[in-house]
């Protein structure tokens, strides 16, 4: 194998750090893994320093003015070209922490050489989850992602130029394909943003052959998601249409009855705006959801009743009666009620409160209606998207609290932590927010710190990292980073993009990620193909019609 330079004598080096001059008529360019071998002054043992480039220089030696660099050109001055590049190490074999000596070949890494360097060498389990600048599959410890040594992931990244969406569906993708107990896991998107989500199990148009070959290079199949389960919100109170415009087949609506909605204790999830701080408004919360708590335990099978008998058929309902409990406290007519609903709590904090209410009450009556429940059943498909990409804000916090609570405390309750369910939910900043309260956060929390033991994972993604909240982007293993803004990339959510990745971050294209791992010492820079599935009507590939007469041939 030839040398692809060598280690210089010019620039100091370190068992961390040091440079390879690059001979002539080769190439190294950032992100490049290379190998230098060493031997121990005095002996013959051989040292394999392994590392990636983390900066290449060029200059004109012998020549001191500004443009002497024509004259050079055109031979009238001479000088020597310098091609340098600066390796930070990420393994030495032996662990023996000594610098590698001047003149020490400097090879590119390939095969065997490169899975050292990259540790792939070490990982029991492991999943493709890109290609490198120089074409080499990049490859993720799975143990990091699925819980047995850390788990979780967090995407950050400009709207609408990170691909952060793009990024996460691809992981699952990967990790559905090639993961050791791909037999025995589940994932669940909320779909945010336009109907995008609900075509993936039909194959994209744009999907050419170059997106297949890096899908073959890398050991996946290219097809469409299958067995997905699509479910949306109705179009109407009580109606079995889901809102999903372009298309109807396939996809189901859900909905929660008013009983779940008192027995499960989904009160809390409509308070979502201006809340933080409000002491006493939570008092009220509580104390309400306490009330309906129980008189769903009282109420007759399905159908949830007052304390008078008279049936709660739907937000309107309940907010009348809420009301009307106001109004006897007032008319001192039976003040006794209103403490069994409102506690010690004064009138007005009930009237903001019912404020409130009545604003997400608005929002949400389509959700939350009648007799009639239409659960969400996450294990009956190996993916389950729920759209909630039309939804009020309100509305959407609702819904992923109400099933995100409701899958955690399955998991709670279940001894084994088999199936385990990858959560993909974009917006975290709005769920999880730094400085604010949100009815959800304490939950994301729990998956967060708890979720690897119990076999909840999340791949959470936001514009913003730093205003996630801390402890959930800290629990996060794995970290992905697509373009950021300038300002963004200074946060101290971004430490782990060490030496030049700051500033890369800032200038990646669409399709380009920066990728960082407990394994590996360094961040890489990695590219993923298109996905061969739809992500919007437009893209979806014509099905061919077959004729009966022909369905024998």
């Amino acid at each position: 194998m030839k040398p692809v330079g060598i280690v210089l004598g010019t620039k100091p080096s370190n068992p961390l750090e040091f440079w390879v001059g690059v001979e002539r008529g080769s190439l190294l360019q950032l992100d490049d893994v290379v190998v230098v071998h060493s031997r121990i002054d005095g002996s013959s043992e051989e040292i394999r320093f392994y590392g990636i480039v983390q900066e290449v220089q060029k200059y004109l030696e012998g020549i001191e003015l500004v443009y002497d660099a024509k004259l050079v050109n055109e031979g009238i001055v001479p000088a020597n070209l310098a091609y340098m590049a600066r390796v930070a190490v990420t393994r030495i074999e032996p662990e023996i922490f000594i610098p590698p000596t001047p003149g020490d070949p400097a090879y590119r890494a390939r095969g065997r050489e490169l899975e050292k360097a990259l540790y792939y060498d070490n990982m029991r389990s492991k999943i493709p989850v890109g290609i490198s600048r120089s074409g080499d599959v990049v490859y993720l410890n799975y143990d990091f992602l699925n819980g047995r040594e850390g788990a979780h992931v967090s995407i950050s990244g400009m709207s609408g130029v990170a691909t952060k969406t793009s990024y996460a569906l691809f992981l699952l993708y990967s990790i559905f394909q090639k993961a050791d107990d791909r037999n025995r896991i589940h994932g669940l998107i909320f779909n945010v943003k336009g109907k995008d989500l609900l075509w993936i199990d039909k194959k994209n148009k744009r999907f050419t052959e170059k997106f297949e070959e890096d899908f073959k290079k890398m050991g996946l199949e290219p097809r469409p998601f299958h067995n997905v389960g699509f479910y949306a919100p109705p179009e109407t109170p009580g109606s079995t249409v889901p809102a999903t415009k372009d298309r109807l087949e396939g996809v189901n609506p859900y909905c929660w009855s008013m009983k779940e909605f008192a027995q499960e204790g989904l009160l809390r999830f409509l308070f979502a705006e201006g809340d933080e701080g409000a002491t006493s408004l939570h008092y009220v919360i509580d104390r309400v959801s306490e009330k309906l708590q129980q008189l769903a335990k009282n109420s007759p099978p399905d159908i949830l009743t007052d304390e008078n008998g008279r049936e709660i058929e739907s937000l309107a309902d309940l907010l009348r009666l809420l009301q009307e409990v106001i109004e006897d406290r007032e008319n001192k007519t039976d003040p006794d009620r209103y403490k069994e609903w409102f506690g010690t709590a004064a009138t007005s904090t009930a009237y903001a409160f019912l404020r409130r209410f009545h604003h997400a009450a608005s929002h949400c009556r389509t959700l939350i209606h009648g007799s009639g429940s239409r659960p969400i059943d996450w294990k009956a498909n190996q993916l389950t998207v729920i759209d909630i990409s039309d939804l009020h804000g309100i509305a959407k916090m609702f819904v992923v609290g109400s099933i995100l609570k409701r899958v955690f405390k399955e998991k709670e309750e279940s001894a084994n932590p088999y199936p385990k369910i990858f959560v993909v939910l974009d917006e975290l900043n709005k769920y999880a927010p730094k400085d604010r309260w949100s009815p959800i956060k304490d939950i994301l929390l729990d998956i967060a710190e708890r979720g690897r033991s119990l076999g909840v994972i999340l791949i959470g993604a936001q514009q913003t990292a730093s205003e996630v909240e801390k402890r959930i982007v800290a629990n996060a293993a794995i970290k992905v980073t697509g373009r950021l803004d300038s300002s963004e990339v200074l946060s101290k959510e971004y430490e782990f993009l060490t030496g030049n990745f700051r500033q890369r971050a800032i200038m990646l294209k669409k399709g380009t990620m920066i990728l960082y791992q407990p394994d590996i010492p360094n961040p890489m820079v990695i590219t993923f193909p298109l996905g061969p599935w739809a992500t919007k009507k437009e893209e979806v590939e014509e099905e061919v019609y077959v004729p009966e007469e022909f369905d024998n041939f």
